[in-house]
């Protein structure tokens, strides 16, 4: 349900109506009074002094007199009476702020209920204060009315309500009830209180017709009902008031005439009941709820309303059953056929081929001429008729050039068959329409293609000469002796001869009606072409050379059209050597200056160099050759001539005549640097240099390959061949050239470039250059810590290596640092070393590899060792007493200590990988250094066991 248009709707018919409301409001309030209409009270005024001023100083001279009087009535009556004046102030205050925001930007929408309220707070105060005052009856009735008025401008809905509750229940009989009872639905409705609601606008309707209200209550009766899926009771009070508006005598399909507010009030009304009957599952509903509640004369509009809203919401489904279901409920109805061909359009503008031409048969059928529809209008309607007569006739031809691709393309006798019924079916209700003569000679072709002969060649002939006025006469006539050619060629003993007078005479009748086609040459000359352009290559030869057997030789242009057809057909027969000599002869009949002699020397040079081609495939490759040389002597400008200088080539390569190839690649490259193909001679070259064994040559093409091709991944591959080729021969240079392009070129795939940097690193440690070296390495790093989601095994080992060969220096550093004099900036050198020799090392065991780990860790705990060994060793003060320098060991001691538990520590945890699987000369050696230093738990024999027990 479309809940915003519906609001929309009620907008719209609450504009329509407030009108009304305030009228009401009006008449239901006291006018506008003045102190002197006090008079009637007990209270000694001036009442002939008339009040003057702004409303602001009657308010004040309200105030004043209720300050000076002590009788309730009275005070009543002035507080009415200022809440009046207040509500008339609010009100005027309320629009001109609501100018305001309205010419801002919207940001303010979200506090106009707060300003409601507290714009019209002050007079819903004066009025409740009234009406405690009050002593009930009509003042009271009064005061609930303006009370109500005033909750509902302040937003207040629930307050409103209950206003006009206790209005209605001091007064249920009241004279405006209906309004009374309709605001009560209306605030219910807001409240979605749809029940109730409902109630409400019932009691509304009960005053009757002559209520103001009474249309807009039944409406709003019928979107409570809609609210509450009460559809049926909710269609029948939308429709009570269309029944009120459209009168009976109205036909289907003719339109009432209706005031503009009458108008607008029925459109809504069918919009609603749209979206109803939709809620209700769609026509069905619609073709139900009239058969049980009766039909209107409005219905036609109720279906086809429906069926736009669906095709508004693309449901183009649903819109043609709406179409179908009218036409159904009404099949003899004038507009009948105008629906069923309103769904066949909305199923051809959505594209639903799959049900059109099924949509369109059963149009064709149902409205058939001469069918029962079409009697029935016969001799009433001439209108209808042709309307009728043009639709059947737009849609039996899409129905005919359907069924014919579709026999075209199944190529079944039953596809055949249904295709002919169609044609006939056209061809006998529509013999004088404007097509009628190009779908005769469609329907002749269809039956040509399907093998029936004899009907073709009759339905030729019918298109030939019974339209003279067709554009393709001439090749319908000569379509019909092709079908009497195929007739006779299947034909049997005197049915053969048959055919063949048929034949004669069909062609004789050709030659008397289209004298100007001259004749039998031109005749020939146009069926060679047209077999030539359906690809009938060997009929089209045929007839071709049919044309230059004929006893009056043709003209020498007609000769030379016969000759440039066989030389064509024959080429594209396969039948080269034939091509040739026809297209020799046809150059003979050519001027130079001719503007397709250019054309014939090409194709000429084509057969030539198919012949090449051929000989190739059959591997005679020096015949290839021979023929693809011969194309630049038979036609020396042709395009043809690199096509044939690179398959010498390709045909030198193919018979491991490596340097024939090789040169001839070469010489095509330096002529024709910008041809296609010679993107394609870097690959064939480098496979020619390395087969005759020269691969700096053939390294030098991969090169070429890396910067021409198109394709990244050749390129990719070719400059890695080219490093590895060139890493062969020893050329070290251009190996660390093609690696750093490599690189730059291909940092993706990342364990590629990772062993590109690899292969650098150990070049230049082959070459003696450390500095070169350590880059790459730190490089190799660098990537692999930066690769995220992309590094690999292969990556991380290769990083893992190349950080424990940069962690070597700073081991060395730190085993070079003495603790001799001057001893304090001795050790904190060596303990500065130390942590950076434990960091390098650290981080080369964190990546997990288990031969670089092993001797990290090993190395780590040397590292604590030595460091404790270092303290232990360093020298000692100069002048210590012998106690004193006792005393200095032993702190030593204290101090080395920590540092042999480390070693210790680490060493056990290269030792424990054993029990994981890995028992390498770094877990040995780290098992060798535990027996000493703490070989009562390491003894021999445990190393046997924990070997053994790796080994299991």
């Amino acid at each position: 349900m479309n809940e915003s248009w519906m609001n929309h709707w009620m907008n719209k018919q609450w504009l329509v109506l407030s009108p009304l409301v305030l009228l009401a409001a009006c008449a239901g309030a006291p006018k506008q009074e003045t102190l002197g209409d006090l008079g009637e009270l007990d209270i000694k005024i001036d009442t002939d002094a008339p009040i003057t001023g702004s409303r602001n100083k009657a308010m004040d001279n309200y105030w004043e007199f209720m300050a000076g009087t002590k009788q309730d009535k009275q005070k009543v009556e002035a507080l009415r009476r200022l809440a009046d004046l207040e509500m008339e102030r609010s009100e005027e205050r309320f629009q001109k702020q609501m100018e305001v925001l309205s010419q801002g930007d919207g940001s303010a929408d979200a506090d106009v209920q707060s300003l409601r309220e507290i714009t019209f707070r002050g007079a819903i105060k004066l009025y409740e204060d009234a009406l405690k005052l009050s002593t009930g009856g009509t003042q009271s009735a009064d005061l609930l009315y303006q009370l109500s008025k005033a909750y509902e401008q302040a937003g207040l809905q629930e307050k409103a309500l209950d206003a006009l509750n206790r209005l209605l229940a001091l007064n249920p009989r009241a004279e405006n009830r209906d309004e009374l009872q309709f605001r009560r639905g209306e605030l219910l409705f807001d409240l979605h209180k749809y029940k109730l609601a409902e109630m409400a606008y019932t009691q509304a309707i009960t005053v009757g017709p002559s209520s103001r209200y009474f249309e807009k209550a039944v409406t709003k009766q019928g979107w409570a009902l809609f609210k509450q899926e009460r559809y049926q009771r909710a269609l029948k009070a939308f429709f009570s008031l269309v029944d009120r508006k459209l009168k009976p005598s109205v036909g289907l399909a003719g339109p009432a005439k209706l005031s503009r507010g009458d108008k607008e009030l029925v459109d809504d009304v069918f919009r609603v009941t749209t979206l109803t009957f939709n809620e209700l599952g769609g026509a069905p509903a619609v073709t139900e709820y009239f058969e049980k509640n009766g039909h209107r004369s409005y219905e036609i509009r109720v279906y086809r309303e429906l069926a736009e809203f669906y095709t508004k919401k693309n449901r183009v489904r649903d819109a043609a059953e709406t179409y179908h279901a009218f036409a159904r409920a009404y099949p003899m109805h004038e507009q009948a056929f105008v629906f069923d061909l309103k769904a066949v359009d909305t199923y051809t503008a959505a594209g639903f081929a799959s049900v059109l031409i099924d949509e369109k048969q059963a149009f064709l059928q149902r409205y058939r001429i001469n069918g029962p529809y079409w009697k029935h209008y016969e001799e009433q309607e001439d209108t209808i008729l042709a309307e009728l007569r043009e639709a059947l006739r737009k849609n039996s031809e899409d129905v005919v050039r359907h069924l014919h691709a579709q026999a075209q393309k199944k190529k079944t006798a039953v596809a055949y068959q249904t295709a002919f019924l169609a044609y006939r079916r056209h061809l006998k209700w529509f013999p004088q329409s404007k097509n009628a003569q190009k779908l005769n000679f469609l329907y002749a072709e269809l039956l040509f293609e399907s093998g029936n002969f004899e009907k073709a060649a009759k339905e030729y002939e019918k298109t030939a000469y019974r339209y003279l006025r067709f554009g393709k006469n001439a090749e319908a006539g000569y379509s019909a002796l092709l079908a009497y050619a195929e007739a006779e060629k299947r034909a049997q003993g005197k049915q053969k001869a048959t055919w063949s007078r048929l034949a004669v005479g069909s062609a004789m009748r050709f030659g008397k009606t289209f004298p100007d086609d001259k004749r039998a040459a031109q005749v020939l000359t146009k069926a060679a072409q047209d077999m030539f352009a359906l690809k009938k290559y060997n009929q089209a030869a045929v007839a071709a050379r049919q044309i230059l057997e004929l006893s009056k030789q043709p003209n020498p242009e007609t000769r030379r059209t016969a000759w440039k057809i066989i030389a064509r057909a024959e080429f594209e027969k396969g039948d080269y050597a034939r091509a040739e000599v026809a297209y020799k002869v046809a150059l003979s009949l050519t001027s130079a200056e001719a503007a397709d002699y250019k054309v014939l020397k090409d194709g000429l040079a084509a057969a030539v160099y198919k012949q090449g081609e051929y000989m190739k495939s059959k591997g005679n490759l020096q015949g290839a050759i021979a023929q693809f040389a011969r194309v630049e002597q038979v036609s020396p400008d042709s395009t043809v001539i690199q096509s044939a200088e690179f398959d010498i080539a390709a045909s030198l390569m193919e018979a491991k005549n490596w340097r024939g190839a090789i040169s001839k690649f070469v010489a095509f490259r330096q002529a024709h640097p910008d041809h296609p193909l010679t993107a394609r001679i870097p690959e064939n070259l480098v496979k020619a240099y390395l087969q005759s064994k020269q691969p700096l040559k053939a390294a030098a093409e991969l090169e070429k390959m890396a910067s021409t091709s198109s394709d990244p991944e050749v390129r990719r591959a070719a400059l890695w061949q080219a490093a590895e080729l060139y890493e062969k021969e020893g050329s070290t240079q251009d190996v660390i050239t093609i690696y750093k392009r490599y690189i730059g070129m291909f940092p993706e795939p990342m364990e590629q470039a990772t062993e590109a940097r690899q292969k650098l690193a150990t070049i230049y440690g082959k070459a003696g250059q450390p500095g070169e070296r350590r880059y790459w390495l730190q490089e190799i790093i660098r990537r692999d810590k930066n690769a995220g989601s992309g590094s690999t095994p292969r990556t991380r080992f290769l990083a893992a290596k190349a950080a424990y060969e940069l962690a070597q220096p700073a081991l060395q550093a730190f085993q070079q640092v003495k603790l001799v004099k001057p001893l304090k900036q001795n050790l904190k050198r060596k303990k500065q070393k130390m942590k950076e020799a434990v960091d390098v090392f650290t981080q080369a065991a964190d990546y997990g590899i288990a031969e670089v780990t092993t001797a990290s860790v090993y190395w780590l705990a040397e590292i604590y060792g030595e460091f404790g060994r270092a303290l232990m060793s360093s020298e000692r003060p100069e002048g210590l007493s012998e106690e004193e320098l006792e005393q200095y060991d032993i702190l030593l001691e204290e101090q080395a200590y920590p540092f042999e538990e480390k070693s210790i520590t680490i060493h056990e945890s290269n030792v424990a990988r054993i029990g994981e699987g890995t028992f390498d000369r770094w877990v040995e050696k780290s098992l060798a250094a535990l027996r000493k230093l703490s070989p009562v738990r390491y003894a021999k024999s445990e190393k046997s066991e924990a070997t053994a027990q790796y080994i299991y």
